[in-house]
């Protein structure tokens, strides 16, 4: 009784295992399916994963990694364990002949789950690493699209203020042409202005030359006009002293 209770116990134990880990492998299976879906991005992904909901498993996923990875490990090995051990032993009771019938199907029966959980726990095994590997490479396409947007947005960000500075940089040009223009029209003012000053002392100086030329020859018809009254004074002098010698 308590042989069979044992066995009743290990068969319970290796059919759990069994459940578990072909429960493990449906769910890799699923979650590499809805990783492949195209409508679903990997930004979208990356939001998910970087959820408060999903932050606490994140934050631990190394850990579950490490659990999932040994637990799976050392089932594979005890797959390969039990198909070395029960490899060929089929052949073995055949030639003996001293076993029933009943043993050789035990044996082909744990020989099959050997083999049953080797593939299993194999597939499980190499999805586990595939799907660690896809879930980091989805992480960094999110980060960079993620970048390479804010990239495009400073570039046309960029390019926005470039395009302002050039419009400035002309409106500065145009209003510089207009400055030059400006002064050279002052300069031009200032050289007229200049010149009419240069006029203004010019006309100054001929008035005053006019002037004195004027003075001058008002004093000569004044001096003339004495000198040809002195000369008639004399005439009228000397006449009457001529006219008593005669």
């Amino acid at each position: 009784a308590l042989d069979e209770a044992t066995k009743s116990s290990i068969k319970a134990v290796v059919s759990t295992q069994s459940t578990g880990v072909s429960g493990f492998l449906y769910s890799e299976i699923a979650l590499a399916l809805c990783l492949c879906l195209p409508w679903v991005s990997c930004k979208r992904w990356h939001r998910i994963f970087t959820s408060s909901i999903m932050g606490v498993i994140t934050a631990y996923v190394n850990w579950i990694f490490l659990c999932f990875l040994s637990c799976l490990v050392v089932l594979f090995a005890d797959s390969i364990r039990e198909m070395y051990v029960y490899t060929g032993q089929d052949k073995k009771v055949d030639i003996t002949g001293s076993a029933s019938p009943s043993a050789q199907e035990h044996i082909l029966m744990r020989l099959f789950r050997a083999q049953r959980n080797f593939y299993i726990t194999g597939i499980s095994l190499f999805l586990l690493v595939i799907l660690r590997t896809m879930l980091i490479r989805v992480s960094q396409i999110a980060k960079l699209e993620a970048n390479g947007e804010a990239i495009h947005k400073q570039a046309v960000s960029a390019g926005a203020m470039n395009k302002t500075l050039l419009e400035e940089n002309a409106a500065l040009k145009k209003l510089t042409a207009e400055k030059e223009d400006l002064l050279e029209d002052i300069k031009q003012v200032e050289e007229l202005k200049e010149k009419v000053k240069v006029a203004e002392r010019k006309a100054e100086q001929s008035k005053a030359d006019a002037e004195a030329m004027r003075k001058q020859s008002e004093n000569l018809t004044m001096e003339y006009d004495r000198l040809l009254k002195e000369h008639q004074d004399l005439q009228d002098s000397v006449m009457p002293g001529d006219k008593k010698d005669d």
